[in-house]
């Protein structure tokens, strides 16, 4: 047998919540006794520092590709696109070189040469930052353990209560 049991609550209004009503009043302010709400003023918001790069984060395959769709498509490379790559302060370095040995593959996945990949010690499944400057005409991949190094630098800073 399914017995069904209403169980009735009063309807509660939590005075902490709810604004005290209009008090009509002949005071200095012209809203007073209107019904109309003075606005709340703005935050003063700072302006933001306008990204001029792209990011992505992803992993290196067994063969040394990266899947780097997002940044490519930042940066306008078609593929084709003759390629320099070098490594500069452990992160690998591409630009467009007209006389550049590697090619941009059509499959949105940059190939890191093997000679690269091991002066920054990359090794497949690591995890990489990719840093699309457009403006500069060229794209970084830095391995997450060197960003993890100037993070943590920033981070020491801070914990110690430095401002940055």
């Amino acid at each position: 047998m399914l017995v069904t049991e209403v169980v009735a609550m009063a309807e509660q209004i939590i005075t902490g919540l709810v604004p005290p009503p209009k008090i009509a009043d002949s005071g200095s302010s012209p809203e007073a006794g209107t019904g109309e709400r003075r606005s709340l003023p703005l935050p003063v918001i700072t302006r933001r520092r306008e990204l001029l790069t792209t990011y992505g984060m992803t992993r290196v395959d067994a063969s040394g590709r990266i899947p780097a769709a997002p940044v490519l498509h930042a940066l306008e490379w078609p593929p084709g696109l003759s390629l320099t790559v070098r490594v500069v302060l452990g992160a690998v370095v591409l630009q467009p070189d007209p006389g550049g040995v590697h090619r941009l593959p059509s499959t949105q996945r940059i190939k890191v040469p093997a000679t690269a990949r091991a002066e920054c010690g990359l090794r497949a499944s690591d995890v990489v930052v990719l840093v699309a400057d457009p403006q500069r005409g060229m794209l970084l991949i830095y391995p997450l353990v060197t960003v993890d190094e100037v993070l943590a630098q920033r981070h020491a800073m801070i914990w110690v209560g430095e401002s940055v």
